[in-house]
């Protein structure tokens, strides 16, 4: 059985490491960040947890440019 409390803990952490990477993807490439991350997600060394976090960074990105 999943324990709730500990999926909305991961997800809350999901959320907050994801607004942080994009605020970085922001300061260091501007405009291009949603690109910059799109690109960083082709890489093969990143772990299921950071690809997780940047996925959801270009989601964040992508809905300000809209």
């Amino acid at each position: 059985m999943l324990n709730p409390l500990r999926l909305l803990r991961r997800h809350e952490r999901l959320k907050r490491e994801a607004l942080d990477e994009a605020q970085v993807l922001r300061r260091r490439h501007g405009e291009a960040a949603a690109a910059a991350a799109k690109a960083k997600l082709e890489r093969t060394d990143l772990t299921t947890w950071h690809r997780l976090v940047v996925e959801r960074a270009i989601q964040i990105l992508e809905k300000e440019l809209v």
